[in-house]
């Protein structure tokens, strides 16, 4: 699962290429969408208080525990996977050249899956 920041490029779906700040601008209720029914896909706290102030019809009880389902959920992976490593911590942040593709920086695919993107399918 991948915590989306204000800047990240989605690259899925009918808003691929665009920025979570440009998709909230303009469709923000597909945000909502995302986190109520894609598996992969969750907001950063930051995007969190954005929906909840700047959007507040959006907001609903499905939303929230959506949300809270989510992040209980990383709590939990986090705290099961205290001892291992975190190959993308090595690797720089920019995720421009691929879109931040299955969650993965361009250092990371670059550096670690030979530069192609589709060879981080099976990667948990």
């Amino acid at each position: 699962m991948k915590n989306y920041q204000l800047h990240y490029t989605v690259n899925f779906g009918k808003h691929q290429g665009l920025t979570i700040a440009e998709i909230l601008d303009n469709n923000p209720s597909y945000i909502k969408w995302c986190l109520i029914h894609l598996d992969h896909f969750n907001v950063s706290d930051e995007i969190w208080r954005l929906l909840i102030t700047r959007y507040p019809h959006l907001t609903d009880t499905q939303l929230s525990t959506a949300y809270e389902n989510k992040n209980a959920m990383i709590e939990q992976r986090e705290d099961d996977s205290d001892d291992s490593y975190d190959y993308e911590d090595d690797y720089d942040n920019s995720g421009e050249k691929y879109g931040w593709y299955n969650g993965w920086s361009d250092d990371a695919i670059d550096n670690a899956f030979e530069g192609d993107p589709m060879n981080t399918w099976n990667v948990d």
